[in-house]
C-alpha cells in the first residue's frame, strides 16, 4: 500500500499555467484584433475603443508570440519565434513576469468589453490574465528558448549507400 502512494506522488505532474495562459491570450489578441476591425470599418458606436483594440490586441500578439521554455520536456518553438524572443527579452520585467502580463491583459481587456465586436475577445482576454494571474502566483516565469548549436558530429554524417536488395533482406553472408 504504500508503495503505491509513493509511487502516485512521484508521478504527480505540475501544470505549467503559462503554457495555457499563453495559448489563451494569443486566441483572445486574434479575436479582439478582428472585432476591432468590425468595430472600426462598421463605424460602431464606441469605434475608438475598437481602434484601441486593435493597437491593444498587435501589442499582446507580439509579446506573446515567443514561447516560454519548458521547465520539463521539450519545448516546440513556433514558428517566426527567434525574431521576437529577443524583444521580449529586451524588454525585461515588463513581459518576462506573469504579475505585469496579468494586469496589462485586465487593463487592455476593459475597453473591450464596452463594444459588441469586441466583446468576445475582451472576456477571453480576462480569462487569460487571471490564468497569467495562477501562473505568476505558481511561480513560474517567462524564459525564452535558447538555441543550442548544432554538434561537429550530426555536420560530419556518414552517409550509407541505399540498399541493393529489396525487403525483406537476408544477411549479407547467406545471400547467393
Amino acid at each position: 500500500m504504500a508503495d503505491k502512494s509513493s509511487q502516485s506522488q512521484s508521478q504527480v505532474r505540475v501544470i505549467e499555467w503559462a503554457m495555457w495562459a499563453n495559448e489563451q491570450a494569443i486566441v483572445s489578441a486574434v479575436l479582439v484584433l478582428v472585432g476591432g476591425i468590425l468595430g472600426v470599418a462598421g463605424q460602431f458606436r464606441y469605434w475608438q475603443c475598437a481602434a484601441a483594440a486593435i493597437v491593444f490586441s498587435v501589442i499582446i500578439l507580439l509579446t506573446e508570440w515567443p514561447r516560454s521554455k519548458r521547465k520539463k520536456g521539450h519545448t516546440i518553438e513556433r514558428k517566426y519565434q527567434r525574431f521576437l524572443t529577443p524583444l521580449v527579452v529586451l524588454m525585461g520585467p515588463l513581459t518576462r513576469n506573469y504579475y505585469v502580463r496579468f494586469l496589462f491583459q485586465f487593463i487592455f481587456a476593459i475597453p473591450c468589453c464596452f463594444l459588441l465586436p469586441t466583446l468576445i475577445g475582451g472576456v477571453c482576454l480576462v480569462i487569460s490574465s487571471f490564468i497569467y494571474l495562477t501562473a505568476a502566483i505558481k511561480g513560474e516565469e517567462w524564459s525564452p528558448i535558447i538555441q543550442k548549436p548544432k554538434s561537429s558530429q550530426s555536420k560530419e554524417m556518414i552517409i550509407s549507400e541505399p540498399p541493393s536488395h529489396p525487403p525483406p533482406r537476408r544477411p549479407i553472408d547467406t545471400r547467393t
